[in-house]
């Protein structure tokens, strides 16, 4: 009875969180434009990982100022190699039609010995502008 409860407790406490936060962008704000590139080439040499630099360029198409926050970045999906999830905390403020740069040092994992597969990358960005906050999730 009393694990029933405490369970009980637990997913209520749970779904309270989440309820009481939101990820969506705000209506008056133009979606930005998210492009994720591999820096250079991914070197394994003898081993199995190497470092993987990945520069995302957030471009703001809304009529107000944004803030870049937080930048995730993985590869899901892939077969032959892959980068670990890695995320860089930034606080880049973005004018209206302007881009910003950041790159995210990350590192490239794989079980063959030459992999040739294209890389896919995931952008998980976390955005504010005044007191809503929301994510922004591409595939490149």
């Amino acid at each position: 009875m009393i694990r029933r409860v405490s369970l009980l407790f637990l997913v209520s406490m749970l779904a309270l969180a989440c309820g009481s936060s939101s990820s969506a962008r705000p209506g008056g704000i133009a979606a930005p434009e998210l492009e994720a590139d591999l820096v250079g080439t991914v070197f394994f040499g003898s081993g199995n990982s190497a470092p993987a630099n990945i520069d995302v360029v957030a471009t703001n198409r809304a009529t107000v100022p944004i803030v870049l926050r937080r930048v995730q970045i993985d590869s899901p999906g892939m077969a032959t190699y892959a980068l670990i999830r890695t995320s860089r905390n930034v606080r880049e403020t973005i004018q209206p039609g302007q881009s910003r740069r950041v790159t995210v040092f990350a590192t490239a994992v794989t079980n063959v010995r030459n992999p040739g597969e294209p890389l896919t990358i995931r952008v998980i960005a976390d955005f504010e502008s005044g007191k809503d906050r929301w994510r922004e999730i591409v595939m490149r």
